[in-house]
């Protein structure tokens, strides 16, 4: 084979399965889409599942199933109930799926897993500080309930093959799960044969491999999920840059994953981090890509069976280049394969630029682990389709769309793709809104990637877009739509105090779209991520001096939540590049030697700054909703002209009221 993903696109051996080619689909949560109450896969669940297997992915690999009927009857970490508990319902959806799957040339492992330990209040190896209760400490396992453990992933594992399932993988020797505590000195502490030197404290994992090799045959593919380095600097505590490790060193994992072939395991799926240190888990946007390669290339010089990496590992050309060099056989995608589907069909065909991107927000991840759903910030129908997918609408209607920000967009395309004549007009010269100011920094290309995605979305769809377009509402009336969606947006709040005009008083967007510039000592009013990231970016890309000055107590602490990864990673950042954080000030002049703030009391203090950057936040736009009272139109807002949010919560209001027109 010849091309240019020719690497990707080879056919590899998984023991004695062959895998079409070197992409699989990482397991996520997603109870309520994936699973009924019954733990059997819902309608919404196969269709799901199908759809990553018609769109190319050679391997497709399960959510976890907890595996023990006498301790964890429902899995501690999404509810569902083990597929042993109604095995009639969960064979039967599961034969369905995976005739389906294979019928597209793919594979399907079930993933298995002795559950979460501390980080989900379980019982773990040893008494360890829990991870959402750091002050208290679990309970500890006996013997008899290890035991009792091993044998149910088996015969959950032999009920995997009875169904079907081309293989299993092992799950939870990553994020700092059970199996991880086990394998880790820092973490287990046990005096029995489950403790002790490295064999002594992998006892568990051996046993878990050769009792599923036993109950299956030797020839039944099994995986195991693994982190080869933890980052972890302690208990809560991340270590940015690697040093200071207590948990997994590389050099460990490397001994691991010798074992772990000598004990029969046929491919390792590997990555970074625990939920102690989660940015590494589940790399945001200030992660590079591929940030695990060099890792798992030492993995893959030790080890004979395939090694295939996750994190951030959704671009084409990187994943050919690590393949075609030997450091890594294949390419797991969480993230990317619940935003596109198709994604390895559309790099077969050589057009990864229609590739529906995603923008590392890590939502999804936040969504999964709050309450079992996984909203995605790039398509806001991600993992239901089944459910609330776009169809062609009874009545055709003219729909207009004023703003052509990222409501904007959604609202157009999906409003097209319904079937309905869609046009839409920007006041100005450019689509994206806010996704220009974002995707202008340096680490978050996703986001400029998803406004160019968007572009070419509504000319591929045949949407006609206006530019330099500003409607009111008598304007509106003048093209006579039968529905409009107003996508206004929001402007930046400055707020009104002395110095306001001043030449070194500037506005974030002014910033980040490069129409200013900023002096060596830089004060940014607002705390929030805006601010936070541009304090990050101004640091440590141009070497300024930054003071973020923010009214509340911590920064990050208003508006939209943000997401654990971005938020662990952003302090962590600030706090490597010098970022002085004065909180509990309130911004009250900018005068000729800088940033006049003052505290609760009223004590003003003086901020030498050559610029002062206002990051205060956003306000909605007025609309023109009262002046279209009565005109016969159907009037719907969407974005933040309607309530300021985020990326995913302007696409997710956008698609619903768009696919209901």
């Amino acid at each position: 084979m010849t091309g240019r993903y020719e690497h990707l696109f080879t056919p590899i051996q998984i023991g004695k399965l062959t895998v079409k080619n070197r992409y699989a689909v990482g397991a996520m949560g997603g109870r309520h889409f994936i699973y009924t109450d019954k733990g059997s896969y819902s309608r919404n669940g196969i269709e799901y599942w199908v759809e990553r297997a018609k769109g190319g992915f050679g391997l497709i690999v399960t959510g976890s199933n907890v595996a023990n009927l006498t301790v964890d009857p429902f899995d501690p970490v999404n509810g569902n109930p083990n597929p042993l508990m109604f095995k009639s319902y969960f064979s039967a959806a599961a034969r369905e799926v995976l005739e389906r799957v294979h019928s597209y040339g793919g594979a399907m492992f079930m993933q298995v897993s002795m559950g979460p330990g501390r980080m989900r209040d379980g019982k773990s190896c040893s008494a360890i500080p829990r991870y959402k209760a750091p002050d208290q400490l679990t309970e500890v396992l006996t013997k008899e309930e290890i035991e009792t453990k091993i044998a149910d992933m088996a015969r959950l594992s032999a009920f995997a093959k009875q169904c079907g399932y081309d293989g299993v993988e092992i799950h939870g020797m990553h994020w700092g799960y059970l199996l991880d505590q086990f394998a880790m000195a820092y973490t287990n502490h046990r005096t029995d044969e489950y403790g002790g030197d490295l064999d002594g404290r992998l006892l568990i994992h051996k046993k878990i491999i050769r009792a599923i090799k036993e109950a299956c045959g030797e020839d039944y593919p099994v995986a195991i999920r693994m982190c080869m380095k933890t980052y972890m600097a302690g208990y809560n505590k991340t270590t940015l840059d690697g040093e200071d490790e207590v948990g997994r060193t590389i050099e460990e994992a490397v001994e691991i994953a010798k074992r772990f072939e000598e004990w029969g395991v046929d491919m390792l799926d590997v990555n970074s981090g625990t939920y102690d240190t989660f940015y590494y888990c589940v790399g945001p946007y200030y992660m590079p890509k591929g940030y695990n390669i060099d890792l798992a290339a030492q993995l893959k010089a030790a080890v004979k069976i395939p090694v295939f990496l996750a994190g951030k590992m959704d671009d084409p050309d990187l994943c050919e280049q690590a393949i075609a060099e030997g450091k890594i056989d294949g390419v797991t995608l969480a993230r990317a394969s619940l935003v596109d589907p198709d994604y390895p069909n559309k790099v077969f065909m050589g057009r990864p630029e229609t590739i529906r991107p995603c923008i590392a927000c890590t939502n999804c991840i936040e969504t999964v682990l709050a309450a079992g759903v996984p909203l995605c910030s790039a398509d806001p129908a991600a993992m239901h389709h089944y459910n609330n997918g776009v169809q062609t609408a009874p009545v055709k209607k003219k729909v207009l769309v004023v703003g052509g920000g990222v409501a904007g967009m959604e609202a157009a395309r999906t409003a097209r793709l319904c079937g309905h004549d869609v046009e839409l007009c920007e006041a100005d010269g450019v689509l994206g809104g806010h996704l220009l100011e974002a995707g202008a920094h340096p680490f978050k290309d996703g986001i400029a990637d998803l406004n160019r995605w968007y572009q070419a979305e509504l000319d591929r769809v045949g949407v006609k877009v206006s530019l330099n377009t500003r409607l009111d509402a008598d304007a509106i009336r003048a093209k006579a739509p039968d529905a409009v969606v107003l996508a206004v947006g929001s402007d930046h709040f400055i707020p009104r105090i002395q110095g306001v005009d001043h030449d070194k008083c500037v506005s974030c967007r002014d910033i980040l779209l490069k129409t200013r510039t900023t002096g060596d000592r830089v004060v940014i009013v607002g705390g929030g991520l805006t601010g936070c990231e541009l304090a990050y970016d101004l640091a440590a890309v141009e070497n300024k001096e930054v003071t973020i000055v923010e009214g509340l107590d911590d920064i990050m602490s208003a508006g939209a939540p943000v997401p654990k990864a971005v938020n662990m990673m952003l302090r962590d950042l600030l706090k490597k590049y010098n970022v002085k954080l004065c909180t509990g000030r309130m911004i009250r002049a900018v005068t000729d030697e800088g940033a006049v703030v003052a505290d609760r009391e009223g004590n003003e203090t003086l901020l030498p700054a050559d610029t002062v950057v206002m990051a205060i936040g956003l306000r909605p736009r007025k609309d023109m909703t009262q002046e279209l009272l009565g005109s016969g139109i159907e009037v719907y807002k969407a974005g933040d002209g309607a309530k300021v949010g985020n990326i995913r919560t302007c696409t997710a209001a956008a698609y619903e009221i768009a696919r209901n027109i």
